[in-house]
């Protein structure tokens, strides 16, 4: 997506989860989040828990959608695939929306500091 010249086309997708055991032995589930940025690919692991950090630290300074639960009303967890998805699905979202409000101000040229 490119809004304008000025904001580079980002794309981020969460292809696939691997799995890391802790020093305790715990092994914990991580989401591989590749970004394209400027033609250069860079990617992380990260936990749900950081996903969700992520969510309540944004919230704070722009609208966000609702962060996706992590049970379905009829199972006990989702599975792994669809909690995937859901989670690629919110940070796209989430920046579309980040992207409409530069772009939006930006162009009106609007203050966030208020009018005189």
């Amino acid at each position: 997506m490119v809004l304008r010249e000025d904001f580079p086309m980002i794309e981020v997708s969460i292809p696939s989860m691997e799995k890391e055991v802790d020093e305790s032995g715990k092994t914990k589930k991580l989401f591989r989040v590749e970004v394209l940025f400027n033609e250069r690919k860079h990617f992380v692991l990260r936990r749900n828990s950081e996903f969700h950090t992520l969510h309540r630290k944004l919230k704070k300074i722009i609208q966000t959608p609702d962060f996706p639960s992590k049970r379905n009303p009829h199972l006990r967890t989702k599975p792994l695939e669809q909690r995937k998805q859901e989670l690629e699905d919110y940070i796209q979202v989430t920046m579309k929306m980040y992207h409409r409000r530069c772009w939006t101000s930006s162009t009106l040229n609007i203050s966030t500091q208020g009018t005189r």
